[in-house]
């Protein structure tokens, strides 16, 4: 047995979920330049966690989400 195989590395879904998400959006888009295109993906991706992540502690009454923004003031 090989060294190699005595020491397999297992990948979490989550990151192999995100990489081939990455690699998906980069083929289609064929943008020139990687580093520059993988900055801009994952810097869009934490943005849109954590505003996903803020609109969800946002607690909304029931009263809230029916009225309308003019009957709330």
């Amino acid at each position: 047995m090989s060294s190699q195989q005595k020491h397999r590395i297992q990948v979490p879904d989550g990151l192999r979920d995100v990489l081939l998400e990455f690699s998906i959006a980069y083929l289609l888009e064929q943008p020139g330049d990687v580093i520059d295109y993988a900055v801009e993906f994952f810097s869009k991706l934490q943005e849109n966690r954590k505003t996903t992540m803020i609109t969800a502690a946002e607690p909304i009454s029931p009263d809230e989400s029916i009225m309308s923004h003019e009957e709330g003031e």
